[in-house]
């Protein structure tokens, strides 16, 4: 009998498991002995009958997920000659997915799974391991939202929100960005350590003062006055003034004043816990790069440039700890929302509250600029407004309340009248010839503009509903990406600080996802510009400078198609260098470019269409280590593929292959990528290629994770420029040795297996480093 079949009296309780299955990309083995323990615990259709189906089939997940763990991990501790191969079993098994993960997709809240857990374990007569663990995290959760209430308050006596007001905006962002940098650096911090600062209430709070003082004497340095709560005793006392001397920073500590904001915490044990421990997990941060700064002094952590950096290193870090069953992300905790997610009535959070003082209505400088002939203009714009407001209510209806599409769609509006007078402004300085009457008919600029916004709007509303994340505002108003992702570039050139860090971020990602996969879908404006050309521009066409060159010329009648190729090449390049460096490639990085490029631009972006980019960067690894006979299974670059932080399954699962029809990867490369670039593989088989040593760099820059959306140079590019190829000549019976052909390949199936061995060593999963301690003990 096939028990993944659907059956019972369950069968409609159930209808939304698989799906949830989907969301975490669990194995069909998993999905199948969860629903039969669900079954069996369910004989007499007393769980079935109640509406919590969900969270009994969430129980029944979690614990097939933790007996594959437990197995693996009795499997390494039997077998010493196996003790290296943990690291990558925990990277590539089911279980490496945190229980944060699991909650959300099944949409349960952790108090709630914590109780069905101790039902179910007597209900499935679980082995006693399993209500361990369940004890074991609630405890250290108990643990977490103690101090999470004492990081809280502490926060608040050292530093304090600046005043609302368009004014402050940066500082107000500072801020915010300093709150969360702070959480996650105590909880990275505290997993450096042994266990007992997860398992002991006095040595969190140890870890919390120790991290708190690291972040408040960093903050000093910045020197932002708007954020520091002047009234702190532990604040230097000319600090501030003009002749502060900003060196005594560098030696400085604030220990004793924060400790103080903890009564019953000794400040002896504290310094214990810093000099001891809290340092040393300091330095392997900063030796391995995870944080950035003064190594020396362990300053700079949060100057301006590197903040968002950090951050966004400790978060990447973090996520990767968290991708264990038996883990939560404890990130959540700063959040007030519940864990599993929900729709609330919108309100504007109080960073944003100035974004509610922009005018609601055209700016007197654009109505001011038209002859009286043409204020009718006007007027078209008002009903065009009117239209996609009830056009955005009609396709948001099923997730969004009137009330909060009006409340988007009018916080949209005053961001576009805010910024569309920005822009004519520019315009016109730039073009005296064009009159605003011709600006303000540009139908396009419009719904481009009003989408962008819209689309900020929801995420300023905190509306975190799948089905309205992007691109459903380009589906809503029917809008093409390539002319979308115009309007991103134009948005951030003209924003003077009224965004702030994290709406751009947002920006940011969207425009990433646009130049990603979006503009190259069939229906893609793209491909009717591009018809213009003969060929795709390559990347040193488009990054280029100077006239004289003919390529370059080729594309200047098209400046936005020239922005759009530069930065889609910047961006292949950032993901090409991350993946080279994940598989130990770096070396090969030149070769391996020059076949991703060349798959790009022949048959004028034939192998793009209706596709992604990382599906090309991922053949083109493959398709090197065949060239060079060193080959790499699909699988194993996949395995490094799913590290990456924009990786999604479908990128390899869900690939087109013409006229309506898709498959996986293998199927991709086997049926069309490779008959498409074997003759240039066979070619380059013989090719000689010289790349200067100075070209290549093994690290991405930095800046580029900065502000990827407003600017792209040649210099941010590592695209070897001076290289020179030679292909060598040889007659077609010369005797050497080609590719084989597509049929003769071996396909691997698309499991998970073990990693590659340049992943390297990673340190074990916690369940064991938990029962070890506690043994020791």
């Amino acid at each position: 009998m096939d028990t993944c079949r659907e059956g019972g009296a369950a069968e409609t309780s159930i209808s939304n498991f698989t799906s949830s299955c989907n969301l975490l990309d669990l194995d069909q083995e998993i999905k199948c002995k969860a629903l039969a323990a669900f079954r069996k615990s369910n004989a007499g259709g007393g769980l079935a009958k109640k509406r919590d189906v969900q969270e009994w089939l969430c129980c029944a997940i979690y614990c097939e997920l933790q007996r594959v763990k437990i197995k693996d991990m009795l499997d390494a501790k039997h077998r010493p000659d196996e003790t290296k191969n943990v690291a990558e079993k925990a990277r590539t098994s089911c279980w490496n997915l945190s229980l944060t993960k699991l909650l959300t997709a099944f949409k349960v809240n952790i108090c709630r799974f914590m109780r069905r857990m101790k039902q179910w374990n007597m209900m499935a007569k679980n082995e006693m391991v399993f209500q361990q663990e369940i004890d074991d995290l609630q405890r250290r959760l108990s643990i977490t939202l103690i101090i999470r209430n004492y990081y809280q308050r502490a926060f608040d006596h050292l530093f304090v929100l600046p005043e609302e007001g368009t004014e402050n905006t940066e500082s107000r962002s500072l801020y915010q960005s300093l709150y969360e940098f702070g959480w996650v650096l105590f909880l990275t911090i505290r997993n450096e350590l042994p266990g007992f600062a997860t398992l002991n209430l006095v040595n969190g709070c140890q870890v919390l003062i120790c991290t708190l003082n690291l972040l408040y004497v960093n903050a000093l340095e910045v020197g932002n006055p708007e954020v520091i709560n002047m009234s702190f005793e532990g604040l230097p006392s000319t600090w501030g003034n003009d002749d502060f001397d900003d060196t005594l920073l560098l030696k400085y500590s604030a220990l004793k004043a924060i400790c103080s904001l903890i009564p019953e915490l000794p400040i002896k044990g504290v310094h214990v816990m810093q000099k001891a421990f809290f340092h040393k997990a300091l330095v392997v941060l900063f030796l391995d790069q995870s944080l950035l700064g003064n190594d020396t002094f362990k300053r700079e952590i949060v100057k301006e440039g590197l903040l968002d950096v950090n951050l966004g290193t400790l978060n990447r870090n973090y996520t990767n700890h968290v991708s264990d069953i038996s883990e939560i992300d404890e990130r959540v905790l700063l959040c007030r929302k519940e864990a599993a997610p929900a729709i609330n009535q919108p309100k504007t959070p109080s960073r944003y509250k100035h974004l509610h003082k922009l005018p609601n209505a055209m700016p007197s400088e654009i109505t001011e600029a038209l002859d009286a002939e043409d204020v009718d203009v006007i007027s078209s714009l008002d009903k065009r407004l009117c239209v996609m407001a009830r056009v955005f209510a009609k396709s948001s209806r099923d997730f969004l309340s009137t009330e909060e599409a009006d409340a988007c769609f009018m916080m949209s509006c005053r961001l576009y009248y805010h910024f569309l007078q920005k822009i004519t402004s520019s315009e016109l300085k730039l073009k005296p010839h064009l009159k605003m009457v011709q600006l303000l008919k540009n139908r396009t600029l419009h719904s481009t503009l009003i989408a962008c916004f819209l689309e900020l709007a929801m995420h300023i509303q905190g509306v975190r509903v799948e089905e309205l994340k992007f691109p459903f505002i380009l589906k809503c108003y029917a809008l093409d990406a390539y002319e979308f992702q115009k309007i991103l570039e134009v948005v951030v050139r003209h924003d003077t600080g009224l965004l702030g860090r994290d709406l751009t971020r947002h920006l940011n990602a969207v425009e990433i996802e646009c130049l990603g996969s979006l503009i190259f879908r069939n229906d893609s404006l793209l491909w009717k510009v591009l018809s213009t050309q003969r060929c795709l521009p390559s990347c040193n066409e488009v990054q280029a400078k100077g006239k004289e060159n003919a390529a370059r010329s080729r594309a200047e009648p098209r400046p936005g198609l020239s922005i759009c190729l530069r930065k889609f090449y910047s961006l292949a390049n950032l993901r090409l260098l991350n993946l080279c460096q994940s598989l130990a490639l770096m070396k090969y990085f030149n070769k391996i470019w020059y076949i991703a490029e060349h798959s790009f631009i022949q048959h004028c972006g034939y192998l793009l269409k209706q596709r992604e980019l990382d599906q090309l960067l991922i053949c083109a690894i493959h398709l090197h280590g065949r060239v060079t006979r060193k080959p790499l299974s699909f699988h194993q670059i996949l395995q490094h593929y799913r590290c990456q932080p924009h990786a999604r399954s479908q990128v390899y699962r869900l690939v087109s292959l013409g006229k309506f029809r898709s498959g996986n990867i293998i199927e991709f490369y086997n049926k069309i990528y490779i008959k498409r670039m074997l003759k240039f593989a066979q070619d380059l088989r013989k090719a000689t290629v010289t790349v200067p040593r100075s070209v290549l760099h093994e690290k991405p820059p930095q800046s580029n994770q900065i502000s990827f959306n407003i600017s792209v140079s040649t210099k941010n590019l590592r695209y070897p420029s001076g290289t020179s190829i030679k292909i060598l000549k040889t007659k077609p019976d010369s005797g050497v040795e080609t590719l084989v052909e597509p049929d003769q390949l071996i396909i691997t199936p698309l499991k998970r297996t073990n990693s590659a061995k340049e992943l390297g060593p990673l340190p074990y999963p916690n369940i064991f480093k938990r029962q070890c301690i506690q043994s020791e003990i």
